[in-house]
């Protein structure tokens, strides 16, 4: 198996930091799945998933090679560390000039980044990350898929993070079940149940995108510390953010950077104590 790529571009370099270190925020491990067209980030919540995000690979690297076991099976699939995964990219975001980063054998296989740095000199400075990694077997390559849904109740317009965040700092310690409830209008509340009030939040007129429900409200509670925890993703700058709702089974938040950067995030449904 092969892997190498490099990036130079600046706007690339400071992308592929801000999907490495929000997936750190997100879980101590994820999946590095590297494929002819893109490199995804899959990311689990106590083995239930969670986050997988595509990187294009012809907008993120200007070389790019992977070479799989064989051409039936020609991807690579690697366990690794999100804190020294962060830490690797935290370095090529502040100041790297490019970086170079290849699968390699140093007594276990390792991704290592090569990590052009500027210099008062002449010369360049060169640091140099190695980070073990798991290869993932062919075999356990499916315990990786994204989940399926044929289709969701009701795909609509999410509200900008800016007011998402300042209603999630008010009311995320209040309760740890966080209620979502949509009507075929587009308007969109957040439910948390304290001791003493409940707190209800509505975002009025969003736009829907597809209905399937046969009923007027749809709703799915879920941990409220897992919905706050998508807030990290504002870090991308996305283009677009939606919201896909299977009624009290899952609530699903696609994202997209200009076509070349998609993250799904997925929150099961949780009983609502209420």
């Amino acid at each position: 198996m092969k892997f190498r790529c490099k990036m130079d571009d600046a706007g690339a370099m400071r992308d592929f930091t801000n999907v490495a270190t929000t997936i750190a925020r997100m879980s101590k491990q994820c999946v590095l799945r590297l494929t002819q067209d893109a490199v995804y980030f899959n990311a689990a919540d106590e083995s239930t998933p969670m986050v997988w995000t595509r990187l294009d690979q012809a907008h993120f690297f200007r070389e790019y090679l992977v070479e799989g076991k064989s051409e039936q099976f020609n991807e690579i699939y690697m366990e690794l560390n999100t804190a020294m995964l962060s830490k690797s990219a935290s370095t090529i975001k502040n100041s790297a000039k490019s970086v170079k980063i290849k699968l390699t054998n140093k007594q276990q296989a390792c991704i290592t980044f090569a990590i052009e740095l500027p210099s008062i000199s002449a010369e360049s400075r060169l640091c140099v990350h190695d980070i073990p990694v798991t290869i993932v077997s062919q075999k356990r390559w499916s315990e990786y898929n994204e989940p399926h849904y044929d289709k969701f109740d009701i795909s609509l317009q999410m509200p900008q993070f800016k007011h998402l965040r300042s209603v999630m700092e008010r009311i995320k310690n209040m309760s740890p079940v966080l209620e979502l409830a949509v009507d075929t209008n587009g308007t969109l509340a957040f439910k948390a149940d304290a001791d003493s009030a409940t707190i209800t939040v509505h975002f009025p007129s969003l736009t829907v995108y597809e209905c399937n429900a046969t009923g007027e409200t749809i709703m799915a509670s879920v941990d409220i510390k897992k919905f706050h925890a998508f807030l990290a993703w504002d870090a991308v700058h996305p283009s677009y953010i939606k919201c896909h709702i299977i009624h009290n089974r899952v609530i699903h938040i696609s994202l997209e950077l200009d076509s070349h950067l998609q993250i799904k995030y997925y929150i099961p449904a949780v009983d609502n104590p209420s």
